[in-house]
């Protein structure tokens, strides 16, 4: 199956993104990066070609979810999760999910980030005329693109 010709229209950019944590829609965030892959071994043997026999099924591996947002924003997320810890002040233990999406007329995509936990704060300002901004990481478990993932589901998810 090939990707659509495009004549007209707009095309999925910054401005089609929507992001929720739960089901709480934030707009105050200006990067969003991530990474997954799966890490296998070339796997060798005995022979004149010395070249790999196989390799191994691997291990599904996840970067963390980096967000920048204004410092307001981050404020506002904190205060929302550690609303929902035992102790009512600890957003770091809270288990929750993200969900970024694009849409632009008859396209979307669809990240979910699974079984995420607050895993780092970065600040650093500077004199300009741009606003406060910070940086988190979030620990992610599962990453799924429009229903799919990377890793083998056959036994079902992790």
């Amino acid at each position: 199956m090939a990707d659509n010709v495009r004549v007209n229209g707009n095309l999925l950019s910054w401005g089609s993104l929507g992001l929720k944590i739960e089901a709480e829609r934030f707009y105050g965030f200006k990067s969003i990066s991530y990474g997954e892959g799966i890490e296998s071994v070339l796997v060798y043997g005995m022979g004149r070609h010395h070249a790999p026999r196989g390799r191994t099924r691997g291990k599904y591996v996840i970067e963390p979810l980096k967000l920048q947002g204004e410092v307001q924003t981050l404020k506002v997320v904190r205060a929302a999760l550690a609303a929902r810890a035992l102790d009512g002040r600890s957003y770091g233990s809270v288990e929750f999910e993200v969900f970024l999406e694009a849409v632009e007329q008859e396209q979307s995509s669809t990240t979910e980030f699974l079984r995420c936990r607050w895993a780092k704060n970065t600040g650093s300002f500077e004199e300009s005329a741009e606003g406060l901004y910070e940086e988190i990481e979030i620990s992610v478990l599962q990453i799924r693109r429009d229903g799919l993932t990377l890793f083998d589901g056959s036994e079902g998810s992790p």
